[in-house]
């Protein structure tokens, strides 16, 4: 174990919030801008505090002074497609899956951080993109983990963190990138296998841990995307859900892509449009490549350049999964001649590809409007919780819109059916319009006004009213 200096730091924290039952935290100074409403409170500052102290562990030398935690292993289902990438439907209707091991992990608050009765809501947090198979949080890998210890820590929550589909356990798989039915289920299938451990986990049992009956979604990202499909799925689909002995409470999905078909894909088409790194257009056709099969052809869809196997190999080894996502696209940057920021969406597809499948006029009839439109969660269903939607307005990866225009749509859902759209739906600027922060650097403070959001009861009260203008 390292110094113990950080066991000091962390007992510092006793005077913040214990649980999340406890209140408001007391003010403190914290740099502007932040978030709308929650501009001067003091999560932010205390809650980095946390992370700092648990950074200075290596994951599996944390003592459980500061954060416990538990391997999470169950069954996931996976969805089963046939030969064409049709999906298998059973007699029902209902398409078909095969039962995948996977993993995970959960962190709970030390004992002298709770009172007495330690009952904890669950949240449960997807985390976000990664190609490498090893940056997952069963293996203390890559660093998202150390959010969700921070705020098992901070907070008093239990916090669940499931390894995506086709990593850790399931690497035998490649991972469903933005595949929405492949993440809702995994993600679903994680939560009693999760709640199992308050039962059978020894720590937890001797410290007289429960669940208080909450259950909550948390992402960013791909994270955020898959804990709207999940709530998607729990809303459509209730009745597959029905013998549980959970529903869920509310969802925090952070900067997303929810809406694929629309405002993704004129996004995509711009001359100019790019990345920040610019693996992402790649693994999303891989991944679909290896979902749908036939349905998306990789070798007429990629530029003909980054075909090309050479001595440094091409774009099929490099997304082949062995690399993390920061390689390949240094590999995709070299073959071009770019750094990895200039690279257009352009020059990673082909140009013949890209006019049949993508663009206007031709989209209206493609193979590619049907994929998109089919993992879309930004119209067509009514969610049935309260859901807070972050976003900085600067994100120049994943437009402010995708969160703006999503809210929009199921606010009309919600309306068409009676329901009053500012109960269930709330948009929050990361930092003002005009300023923010980028898709990489708004994480830091867009995860802790998510878990400030449960701890706060789900407030409501809109930093954008869905319907407002754009």
């Amino acid at each position: 174990m390292r110094p113990l200096r950080p066991l000091l730091q962390a007992l510092t924290l006793g005077l913040a919030p214990a649980s999340a039952q406890a209140a408001d935290p007391p003010p403190i100074p914290v740099p502007q801008p932040l978030l709308g409403p929650f501009r001067g409170y003091s999560a932010l500052t205390t809650f980095t505090v946390a992370v700092n102290v648990l950074e200075q562990w290596l994951g599996p030398e944390i003592p459980d002074l500061a954060v416990h935690s538990a391997y999470l292993s169950y069954l996931g289902r996976r969805p089963r497609f046939d030969a064409r990438g049709e999906p298998v439907l059973d007699e029902r209707g209902d398409q078909e899956a095969d039962l995948v091991p996977m993993s995970g992990r959960v962190f709970y608050p030390p004992t002298w951080r709770l009172p007495l009765r330690r009952d904890l809501p669950l949240v449960v947090y997807p985390h976000f993109t990664g190609l490498g198979k090893k940056a997952v949080p069963s293996a203390y890998g890559g660093h998202e983990w150390v959010f969700a210890a921070a705020a098992a820590l901070y907070y008093g929550f239990a916090v669940a963190m499931p390894d995506l589909p086709g990593m850790g356990a399931d690497g035998v798989h490649y991972h469903p990138f933005c595949h929405a039915t492949s993440l809702a289920w995994s993600t679903l299938d994680a939560i009693p296998a999760a709640l199992d451990l308050f039962r059978t986990d020894p720590w937890l049992v001797a410290g007289g841990y429960g669940w208080d009956g909450r259950t909550f979604l948390l992402g960013y990202s791909e994270g955020a995307y898959t804990s709207l499909a999940a709530a998607r799925e729990l809303a459509t689909r209730p009745e597959a859900y029905a013998g549980q002995r959970w529903t869920l409470t509310g969802a925090a999905c952070m900067s997303g892509p929810f809406d694929l078909s629309d405002q993704a894909r004129r996004d995509l088409i711009r001359p100019d449009a790019r990345f920040t790194y610019c693996f992402f257009l790649p693994y999303l056709l891989t991944a679909w490549a290896h979902v749908y099969g036939p349905r998306v052809d990789l070798r007429e869809a990629f530029a003909p350049v980054l075909l090309e196997e050479r001595e440094d190999g091409g774009i099929l080894r490099w997304m082949d999964g062995t690399l993390d996502g920061f390689e390949a696209g240094d590999y995709i940057a070299r073959r071009l001649g770019k750094p990895q920021d200039q690279v257009r969406v352009r020059d990673l597809l082909n140009p013949a590809w890209m006019a049949r499948e993508l663009e206007d006029p031709a989209f209206a009839t493609s193979g590619m409007r049907r994929l998109l439109e089919e993992n879309d969660l930004h119209q067509g269903w009514r969610p049935t919780c309260p859901i807070l939607f972050c976003h900085s307005p600067a994100d120049a990866d994943l437009s402010y819109q995708q969160s703006l225009r999503t809210a929009e749509r199921l606010g009309a859902e919600l309306a068409l059916a009676g329901s009053n759209p500012a109960d269930f739906l709330r948009v929050q600027p990361i930092g003002d319009r005009g300023a923010g922060w980028s898709h990489l650097g708004a994480i830091a403070v867009a995860l802790p006004a998510g878990f400030e959001w449960i701890h706060r009861g789900m407030p409501m009260d809109p930093g954008v009213s869905p319907g407002a203008p754009r």
